[in-house]
Parts: structure tokens; sequence; C-alpha cells
């Protein structure tokens, strides 16, 4: 007599929800469902605006990745959850039972509900997203039309984008960009010192940085500002904040006025002792920034905590260890954030590039003698239009390191003290 497995069902299958199904034991009975065919490796989407990475690099087959886990993998989307009762509902038709669940359903695109933006702007969420704006790029250098761009969102969505734009386009005399962000500066929630390190970089080149900015309205012709100012624009990217799934609020486990669904530091649900919420949507007692990182530190303890919770022991809590961001600029420049200290080196790009690497070559589904062809495939491409022609321009390896630490500028750091007296 066989003894029926316990049943798991994921929801989402990114960053947090892939690694998740990939750390849960085979003795288990998991399905993974996911809308879209592929895993998408987001942080290097900007890089498809200049060529540098090409849609099929930065895609896995997500099926062969659950397959090769041991689990099953449903495409379809989940339009009903009913955590109480462990169950679900699919836009396939599907009704789902389960003895616990792990909601990893990311997040969406945000318009904040302004007129124009939904019809007007194109989104950065996605490689389709990424092929979109490119495709739309060269169709306006074609037809010999300026490249007049307004980015919506100066974080770092938004710059690492204008880095590529400037990497490919910076000798066309049309192009101009102007870049919108909310917040007094950019990269709201990093070292201030960023902010005039970048406005220095861009000074020869047509881009314009509006902080403290706010859009009213957008149109196929340009962006309405709050002040009044009316900004041209051939394309208008949009990269302007997140907003939270719906079935979060449907399920429960977002109950007004609440966006993200709250979670104990285990990642169990406040509501559902059945129900694990990891990477985006969850909302942690101290809130966390939204990186790929902790997406992925999240989706290993919710396996680890799922299987604790079925065995009826304690869960562990969730220690997000601090670590270093590299956001790149194009192949102007490229930053290590660490806390607050900064470090910009050209020669930075090969560690980001790096990380995709190694993570690709990781979760790559076919095997390892299988994944090092591929991953050799896309660590020279882009090792060739990344890192090459910077070691190939250097006279002598005694000048190597362009590596520099960006300090607070004297004004900004009399400011900050005065905030703490």
């Amino acid at each position: 007599m066989t003894t029926q497995r316990q049943r798991i069902v994921i929801v989402g299958a990114n960053f947090a929800g892939l690694t998740a199904a990939i750390k849960l034991s085979r003795r288990f009975d998991v399905t993974v469902i996911d809308p879209s065919r592929h895993f998408e490796w987001v942080p290097n989407i900007h890089e498809i605006l200049s060529s540098v990475k090409t849609p099929q690099g930065l895609r896995l087959d997500r099926r062969a990745i659950v397959a090769q886990a041991g689990h099953r993998f449903l495409r379809d989307s989940v339009t009903e959850l009913r955590p109480a009762e462990g169950r679900l509902a699919t836009a396939g038709g599907r009704e789902l039972a389960f003895d616990a669940c792990i909601v990893a359903v990311g997040a969406l695109w945000n318009t904040h509900h302004l007129p124009g933006v939904a019809r007007h702007t194109m989104p950065f969420r996605s490689v389709a997203d990424g092929q979109a704006v490119e495709k739309q790029l060269r169709a306006l250098v074609k037809q010999g039309q300026p490249l007049r761009i307004v980015i919506a969102g100066g974080g770092i969505s938004g710059i690492e984008a204008l880095g590529e734009l400037l990497r490919r386009y910076r000798n066309d005399a049309s192009l101009s960009v102007d870049v919108v962000e909310a917040a007094d500066r950019l990269l709201p929630g990093l070292p201030p010192a960023l902010d005039a390190d970048l406005r220095h970089l861009c000074e020869p080149y047509a881009v314009n940085f509006r902080t403290r900015a706010a859009i009213s309205r957008v149109s196929a012709k340009g962006v309405l500002l709050a002040d009044g100012t009316r900004l041209r624009s051939s394309l208008t990217l949009w990269t302007a904040g997140l907003a939270a799934p719906p079935l979060l609020r449907a399920s429960g486990l977002a109950p007004p006025p609440q966006v993200w669904a709250d979670v104990h530091q285990s990642l169990q649900s406040r509501r559902f002792e059945n129900t694990f919420v990891v990477g985006d949507a969850a909302q942690l007692p101290q809130p966390l920034g939204k990186q790929a990182f902790y997406a992925i530190d999240m989706g290993s303890l919710a396996a680890g905590n799922v299987s604790r919770w079925l065995a009826g022991r304690e869960l562990k809590p969730f220690k997000p260890v601090p670590k270093p961001m590299l956001v790149a600029f194009g192949d102007l420049q490229t930053y290590l954030v660490a806390g607050r200290r900064v470090l910009a080196s050209q020669m930075l790009a090969a560690a980001k590039e790096g990380v995709y690497q190694v993570f690709m070559a990781q979760t790559e589904p076919s095997g390892l003698l299988r994944a090092l062809p591929n991953a050799s495939g896309r660590l020279w491409q882009s090792w060739r239009q990344l890192a090459l022609p910077q070691l190939l321009s250097l006279a002598d390896f005694r000048s190597l390191s362009d590596l520099r630490i960006i300090r607070l500028l004297p004004a900004q750091t009399r400011a900050r003290r005065r905030r703490s007296v």
C-alpha cells in the first residue's frame, strides 16, 4: 500500500517560485503553474536595447527546468486561489487541491492610472517588452525620425535602459532623452552620490534629468508634466514603479487597504497557515527591496519551510543578507553598491556578466554537458561586446583597473548631518 504524497502548488515561476521548485524534494507532489513558457533573466533585459543580449540568451524553458527537478509544470494562469479550502482554479478550467501553497506571482506594470499611460507608453518588465522597444527604435531610425525619448522613472530599470540607449545611439545627432523621476534624485534608495556621477557622465549628451517631477498625462506626441511642462516624445518608456497582482487581494492574502501579502518572518502568510508568499509579492515585517537576489533566497527558504510545516516542525525565519548590487550604465560605467559605499569601474561589467552566466548555467535544464556549450555561447557573445573591447583598448595591464570610490559630495554630507541632528 502506497502513501499518498503531500501536494504542493507553486503559483508563479520566476526567481522565487522556480528556486522553490528546484529545492523541493521529489517526495512531494509538486505542481508549478505559470502562464509563460520561459523563465527570463530580467536583470539584463536593458541590454536587448543595444543588442548586447538576444532574447534567446535571456530565456530558459520552464517546463524542462521543473521536469528536471522531478515536478510537474502547468502553463496556465491561476484565476482563483482559495487558501482556506486548499484549492485553486485556472484560466484553462483546471481545479487543483493542495496541502500547501507557495505564492510567487511577482509584480505587475504600474500605470498609476494616469491618462494615456496604458495606450501611449511602452512597458519595460520582460524580454518581450525589450524586444518591442528595440523594434520601435529601429523603426524610428529607418524612417529617419528623430529619437526623442522620454523615460518615466529614474530608478534602476530606467537608468540601465538609458545606458544602453547611449551605448547604441549616442552618436546619432537626433537623440534626445528626458528622464522623469518623482523623487528628488536619480536612483532613489541608493547612495546619493550616484545621482551626481550619472549627471556628470551624461553631460556630453542630449540627456535631461527632471527630478521632483510628476507626470499628469501621456499622449501619442509626448508627456505632460504636472507643472505644465510638455515633453515631445517619439517613444515613451514607462519604468515608474510596480503594482501588486489582483490575485493577492482576491485570495485574501492582502486584504484592503494592504497591497502586498502580509507574511511572518518565516514567509508564512499571516492569514493562512498553509500558504507561503515569496518574492515581490511578499510584505515582510521589515520592508525589503524587490530584488532578484532576495527573491532567490526567499524561494529557497520557502521550500524548506513548507517541508517543515507539512512535517509539523518549527519554521525558520528569513534572514536577508545584504548583498552588493551591480548597476550597469551601458558601456560608460558600472557601479558596485555595497551599503552606502559605491565603487565605479567599466571593468565591473564583467562581474555583472558573471552573475548572469553562473545563474543561467546552474539553472540550464539540459544537464551539465549540454549546458556548457550554451553557456559558453552566451558568454562569448556578451564578453565580445562588453569586456573584450575594454581589454583590447588598454595599452598596458598596469592601468587595467580604473576602479574608483564614489564619495558623497561635501554639500551632501553636510545635508545628511543636518538631517540626523
